[in-house]
């Protein structure tokens, strides 16, 4: 069976995709894969940083004005392959905080909404793919630090879901990667990297390792591949109760 390729795979059309919160951790990693698979990439990010040959666009990724801004960059001429959305808030601040509450809703579920919503009409004139930043926070595992954080992945899911309906008469594909523990600023450190006796790989994650996985879902050899969510945690959400019961942080090793 031959793969159905499409406009956005030919030798005539550049590939190009906006990430938010490509200035750091996954969506960094994201964007430098893009571009070294061909793709142009545009990055939205408070930081104005980002990997060699991404154009960086600065601003607030739950902005309308500053969404519009980056998709006037990444897809002058109407049309969007891809959109990746990963600019978010790590858990923090106390659970009953109205205004963490309200912060963490806005970075790490609206803004993810918005961008999808905006960057829409050039999506389907793509027929372009999407994929969403959710956690095995909120699908898998509750939050004692921050149930905003929780409540916001789970919406991510939930999220992803619906577009991929809202997307299948349109020719848009819609994805949700999960991730779970990486070696990223954004994570807590309780344990070395390298030494994670909670995660049956043994290890942190590398950024590398979900972009490569952000890469695939974007291209045409997901072309059936829609409304999935996309575990990456070495293992960590089949971990049974029972093995993970007597694992607790090391007294000589502290939160990051």
């Amino acid at each position: 069976m031959q793969l159905r390729y499409d406009a956005a795979m030919s030798d005539h059309h550049q590939r190009r995709c906006l990430v938010t919160g490509g200035s750091s951790g996954l969506g960094f990693a994201a964007a430098e894969r893009l571009v070294r698979d061909g793709w142009t990439v545009t990055s939205l990010s408070r930081r104005a940083t980002a990997p060699a040959g991404v154009e960086a666009v600065s601003g607030d990724a739950a902005e309308v004005a500053d969404i519009e801004r980056a998709l006037a960059v990444a897809a002058p001429g109407g049309r969007l392959d891809g959109l990746v959305c990963s600019a978010g808030v790590p858990p923090s601040g106390p659970w009953d905080d109205e205004a963490h509450w309200e912060q963490v809703l806005r970075v790490d579920l609206t803004a993810v909404w918005r961008a999808t919503r905006l960057a829409w009409p050039a999506l389907r004139e793509a027929r372009g793919s999407v994929v969403l930043l959710g956690s095995i926070v909120g699908s898998n595992e509750g939050s004692l630090r921050s149930p905003a954080y929780a409540a916001a992945k789970a919406g991510v899911e939930g999220l992803g879901r619906s577009l991929a309906l809202i997307g299948a008469k349109e020719g848009v594909r819609v994805n949700v990667l999960a991730p779970g523990a990486f070696d990223t600023p954004f994570d807590e450190k309780l344990f070395p990297p390298a030494s994670r006796p909670d995660i049956p790989l043994g290890r942190m994650g590398d950024p590398p390792e979900a972009a490569g996985i952000i890469a695939f879902l974007l291209g045409e050899e997901a072309s059936y591949v829609s409304g999935s969510v996309w575990k990456v945690d070495g293992g960590r959400t089949v971990l049974s109760p029972a093995s993970s019961a007597g694992v607790a942080a090391p007294e000589e090793h502290t939160e990051s």
